[in-house]
């Protein structure tokens, strides 16, 4: 199902983790949310933009396990929006094993 930014943005929320653009604050504790843009394709109509189809990038930050990812996709998938498969890279912060799980999610916004 297609699904615009502010719905995705919504749907994120309902998960009950913190939720964040680009860059959680210093500090956050984890687990949370951070959504970034990635890239954008257009479709065409007439010669003219019809729709904009930006693709962003879900990203849980967590020092648990992929079990934790599954609100996501759960919500995701109740509203059958398509996504990637679910991916990762682990990371070291502060002497902690950070990983963050992600997906990629095209959104369509009007031309």
């Amino acid at each position: 199902m297609s699904i615009n930014l502010e719905k995705l943005r919504e749907l994120l929320k309902a998960t009950k983790y913190p939720v964040f653009r680009d860059k959680a604050p210093k500090y956050q504790e984890y687990p949370y949310i951070v959504y970034s843009f990635i890239s954008e394709d257009m479709k065409m109509a007439s010669g003219r933009v019809f729709k904009y189809m930006p693709l962003y990038q879900v990203s849980l930050f967590t020092t648990g396990t992929e079990k934790e990812f599954r609100p996501i996709m759960k919500v995701l998938d109740v509203k059958q929006v398509t996504t990637s498969g679910v991916m990762s890279i682990v990371g070291d912060e502060n002497d902690d094993t950070v990983t963050n799980f992600f997906i990629q999610v095209r959104t369509i916004e009007d031309g």
